[in-house]
């Protein structure tokens, strides 16, 4: 059988990887027999110049006819992309998750640099250290986080620092670039040259953002179907944005945090238990 190629949203070409397929399947939650009828049906159906965005809503389809709560988290990049189109709700989602790893994260008032201010989106500690970070929200998964990015969140860094030093600003050890897109390779090489913390949907290799996610099943609540354009303003007044949060809630809660109709809210929590199920 001749290789399959598959183009990528940037226009490079890769090889289609079945095994690459296998692991996000079982990433997903689904068993390993249906990651296997899932990889040889795309080996069937997949053609030489497929899309990946083609590719990956093949999964999608043949997810969602075996093991449906997986086929909802198979579709965590597109729940992350649904908290936009600000940048806001995904600061705010970023601060939910590492809060669940032990993290006292807020997201800081306007900062004092030596120079000038700063807008900082969040601000950690744990342990006794602290840390800024930058949470780089973007629409397109092929939108890269350049070096211009990471310079001048590394800038930012610098001035706030000799700020604290004087007493106008406070003092952070470390500093966090955190998105749902990808870094350029000069990205990733200054970010590692100057001890940052780089977190992407594929950097680092061991324990990338969807792992962190994973791991714990912190997803989005954007992450249901049923949660749409009017529904999710609800969620973040509410300041709802995991999926553990809304679940762990009474049904009157949730009606008063909501302000929905309780049938809106029994299906969305159906729907909830449903995705967290593994």
């Amino acid at each position: 059988m001749s290789p399959i190629t598959v183009i990528k949203s940037s226009g490079e070409k890769q090889a289609l990887d079945l095994d690459k397929i296998r692991r996000t399947v079982l990433r997903s939650g689904a068993p390993v027999d249906i990651a296997e009828r899932v990889a040889s049906e795309v080996q069937k159906r997949a053609y030489d110049g497929i899309p990946t965005h083609e590719l990956f809503s093949l999964v999608r389809v043949l997810l969602q006819r075996e093991y449906p709560a997986a086929a909802r988290r198979y579709n965590l990049r597109d729940a992350i992309i649904k908290l936009g189109p600000a940048g806001f709700e995904f600061e705010k989602y970023i601060a939910g998750l590492l809060s669940a790893y032990g993290y006292d994260a807020e997201l800081p008032p306007i900062l004092e640099g030596i120079c000038v201010s700063h807008e900082v989106d969040i601000s950690i500690e744990k342990n006794g250290r602290t840390a800024m970070i930058e949470a780089k929200f973007r629409h397109e998964p092929g939108v890269f986080i350049n070096i211009k990015d990471t310079m001048a969140t590394w800038m930012r860094f610098l001035d706030i620092s000799e700020a604290a030093r004087v007493g106008r600003a406070p003092h952070f050890d470390e500093c966090w670039i955190v998105t749902n897109s990808r870094f350029s390779h000069d990205s990733i090489a200054f970010g590692h040259c100057k001890n940052m913390v780089m977190l992407s949907w594929d950097h680092p290799h061991e324990r990338p953002l969807p792992r962190w996610i994973d791991e714990v099943g912190l997803y989005p609540i954007t992450i249901l179907e049923k949660v749409d354009r009017e529904t999710f303003p609800a969620f973040s007044a509410a300041n709802i944005m995991l999926l553990q949060d809304f679940v762990k809630r009474s049904p009157r809660e949730l009606r008063s945090l909501l302000k929905l109709p309780q049938n809106k809210i029994d299906e969305l929590l159906e729907e909830a238990k449903m995705v967290l199920q593994k």
